[in-house]
């Protein structure tokens, strides 16, 4: 499992669920980003809390995932 470090995005997993639990205001640019780095996700679902979760498929590679959550601004 990927951890989230100091505050940055990070992968999620909840039983074989792999998502990123991302700010509403963010959720449609960073699954766009994903997608174009051939990163193959759900679209972002809304939830009450103000962050969307974006789920990843489950053969993606989490390293990848979250070296390009890291570099993403």
């Amino acid at each position: 499992m990927v951890k989230i470090k100091n505050g940055a995005l990070g992968i999620e997993e909840s039983g074989t669920r792999r998502y990123i639990c991302v700010p509403v205001a963010h959720a449609r640019d960073l699954h766009d980003y994903l997608r174009s780095n051939k990163v193959c996700s759900s679209p972002p679902e809304p939830s009450f809390t103000g962050f969307d979760n974006i789920e990843l498929a489950r053969d993606v590679d989490l390293n990848r995932v979250q070296k390009l959550l890291n570099d993403w601004h």
